[in-house]
């Protein structure tokens, strides 16, 4: 069994306390005020999530389709948090066949009591049952993770560890599997404390039973290197096992099998050191594991559905301005579509008006044919128009067709991350930086699926609403496509009927005359052709312009809803703060810490991490000097001076390890931290995120780090 080290700072005599501080003030009932607030705090949350939805609807209003209507179920807690006086339950995991049905019957005599809906399982039940060695302690088996096809036998054990006070994590002694390390980082993010039990899984047949009882070292092995691993993958989410020990369930098991305890069997099993453990625990921790199994359900939920929120809002606010790039860009393209084909136009015009220019040179006849001739000329000249101008017309719509789907193309290799303004807020980085080094990812938190949650889900399926940049540019491809096919000129057929003025003399006269009169008439019925492709090509700009308002106000939507998730995640960002300020008040005064409980300024929470804290000053030199035994680390600080915010988070550094800390360096935008002291990187990147969040100014951590020899 490992022994957690005690800061040197326990040691200070205890008597000296009073003298120093004063007499510790009378400590009212914790429960009924955190029970209340923790009731606020779901109500506030969930007219916050469903608020964000309802505003998500506005999106329909523009033609963007959402594609899940926002749930009306509300946020609660799990399982019987409300029942104070529930024994401690401590939850046994582990992967399939490890040992934890075993070690269950050790623990509690075999006496299963079965808890849960009620539903026939078969393998996949949930026991409980009361521990043999103290009635106030409940362990429950859950099914193992990592078995092939039990994803529901993962995300029932799963939910149990939810409503966990404690876990234990049952691991065969001889090795670590894939599915082992991703539990125990899921585990490590849901930050509930963890004990570690190796299993030792050796036969007790033949000499194996005389093995153990002999040579019980030897049995067990060295498995520093199997601890290491363990550590490491939790180290991943930022926390380290409460304690370890290594077990013999079986053996355990066996020495209860007969009327009489085989006792020596069952200390060479070594259960009396997990049993040890558990019983330590509930007495130093009891009601502050039940405090806190209260308030992590609604918490985990919150910081769920507001990592949702951040990152879709981030997510919406890059989209929008794909969205307006890709307009600029496709409505750029075809506006020199345009003008090109309105220059073709133009010329097709001109030139077949330009070989009736010398039209009167061909004239033989002046008489009254002339006027005729004139005629079958103007409609041949209509016609070859007409014809001329119609191709013209559908190659433009085929071109406008072409040049949309050549742009949505080449906008569909591009990314809207390309487009994001900004990342994450520091509150949302402790958890989704915890996230992502755990290897969960924010996406599969948002899904809601890791944990069991929902609050998220539907926020992160309005998120990924239909209507994005690509059904925005089939928009415009059926629309103009429409417009474009539907284009014509129509005959100008009073052309047709204009005729030469003057008498039959004047027409008779040299071709001058003629030519004098053509020329007008082919200057009217070019102008005339000219501003009908106009008007055709006015129409169809006029119908782009349309397009484009119409794309305009879905990306301004976007942005609104933008800017409303990032509220209502700022929101949630508040109720969550004034919650962990509550917690720790309540964690203080279930402790007997009335007059800390009570200069609380402020807390930020990272469960199974620690809590950072402000106080007064001398309540702060009281936090440090005598800290209270909470079950969580409590580090404390004091409410900095103007502009030295990020040079305080030194003071609680202070508190996070038994360690020499140092500042390198600060200013009024971050800080660097140096600890003397061995530490896995990942535990100390998520005290940096907590600080950050906590004082709002960058903190880096560094440390001191061993070199290990290959």
């Amino acid at each position: 069994m490992t022994e957690r080290a005690v800061p040197s700072r326990h040691m200070w005599l205890p008597s000296a306390l009073p003298v120093l501080f004063g007499e510790e003030l009378k400590v009212p009932d914790p429960w009924p005020g955190l029970l209340e607030h923790v009731a606020e705090f779901e109500t506030q949350a969930t007219e916050l999530r469903d608020e964000a939805l309802r505003d998500a609807e506005e999106l329909e209003t523009v033609g963007i389709e959402l594609l899940q209507a926002g749930s009306d179920s509300s946020m609660s807690s799990h399982g019987e948090a409300a029942d104070l006086r529930a024994p401690m339950r401590v939850v046994l995991m582990g992967r399939t066949m490890a040992g934890k049905s075993s070690l269950l019957s050790a623990l509690t005599g075999a006496h299963f009591d079965r808890i849960g809906d009620g539903r026939q399982r078969f393998s996949r039940d949930v026991f409980g049952a009361t521990a043999t060695a103290s009635g106030r302690i409940q362990l429950v088996d859950t099914p193992g993770v990592g078995a092939h096809l039990g994803a529901d036998d993962t995300e029932l054990a799963i939910k149990s560890a939810l409503d966990a006070d404690l876990i234990v994590w049952v691991n065969s002694s001889d090795s670590i599997q894939q599915e082992t390390a991703t539990a125990l980082r899921l585990l490590g993010v849901i930050g509930k404390p963890i004990i570690v039990a190796l299993n030792c899984r050796q036969s007790l047949k033949g000499v194996g039973r005389m093995n153990l009882l002999r040579f019980p070292d030897r049995v067990f092995g060295n498995k520093e290197g199997l601890v290491d691993e363990i550590k490491r993958h939790m180290a991943s989410a930022g926390v380290e096992p409460l304690d370890v020990v290594s077990v013999h369930a079986l053996a355990a098991t066996e020495a209860l099998a007969h009327a009489e305890i085989d006792t020596e069997l069952h200390a060479a099993s070594r259960v009396d050191d997990l049993t040890k453990a558990l019983i330590r625990e509930h007495a130093a921790h009891s009601g502050t594991r039940r405090a806190l199994r209260l308030v992590d359900g609604p918490r985990l939920q919150v910081e769920e559905t507001s990592l949702a929120l951040m990152s879709g809002a981030t997510a919406l606010q890059a989209q929008s301005e794909r969205n307006r790039r890709m307009t600029n860009d496709v409505h750029a393209r075809l506006a020199r579509v345009l003008r090109t084909a309105n220059e073709a136009m133009t010329s097709d015009i001109e030139t077949a008006v330009g070989r009736r220019r010398d039209w009167h040179l061909t004239v033989t006849d002046f008489g009254e044919s002339v006027t005729s001739a004139w005629e079958n000329e103007i409609s041949a000249l209509q016609a070859e128009l007409h014809k001329t101008l119609e191709d013209r017309l559908s190659m433009l719509a085929a071109e406008v067709e072409s040049t949309i789907a050549d742009t949505d193309a080449e906008w569909a290799s591009v990314s809207s991350d390309a487009f994001a303004l900004s990342g994450l807020r520091e509150f949302d980085e402790v958890w989704g930086n915890r996230l992502l080094r755990a290897g969960i990812g924010i996406g599969g938190a948002i899904a809601g699926g890791w944990a069991g949650f929902q609050a998220g889900a539907a926020i992160g399926l309005a998120v990924g609403a239909a209507g994005g940049p690509a059904a925005v540019i089939t928009g415009v491809v059926g629309g103009l496509v429409g417009l474009g096919v539907g284009v014509a000129i129509k005959p100008l057929k009073s052309l047709v009927d204009r005729v030469f003025l003057g008498k039959d003399a004047v027409l008779r006269k040299r071709r001058a005359g003629v030519a004098k009169q053509v020329g007008p008439i082919l200057d009217d019925l070019t102008q005339e052709y000219a501003q009908a492709v106009a008007a055709q090509l006015d129409a169809l700009r006029d119908d782009l312009a349309s397009e484009r308002t119409a794309s305009d106000e879905r990306s301004a939507s976007l942005d609104r809803l933008s800017c409303q998730w990032t509220q209502h995640s700022e929101n949630l960002h508040a109720l969550t703060r004034e919650l962990d300020r509550e917690t720790t008040s309540a964690l203080l005064r279930i402790a007997g810490r009335e007059r800390l409980a009570r200069s609380v300024k402020r807390a930020t929470r990272v469960p199974g991490v620690g809590i950072l804290a402000e106080f007064g000053d001398s309540a702060f030199w009281e936090a440090w000097l005598y800290p209270p035994n909470l079950g969580e680390t409590l580090s404390s600080g004091k409410a900095p001076f103007a502009g030295g915010e990020a040079a305080s988070a030194l003071s609680y550094a202070l508190s996070l390890v038994d360690a020499s800390v140092s500042l390198l360096r600060a200013d009024s935008t971050s800080a660097t931290l140096r600890i003397n002291a061995d530490i896995p990187a990942p535990i100390t990147e998520t005290w940096a995120g907590a600080l950050t969040a906590h004082i709002g100014k960058h903190i880096h951590i560094e440390t001191t780090r061993r070199t290990h020899n290959a």
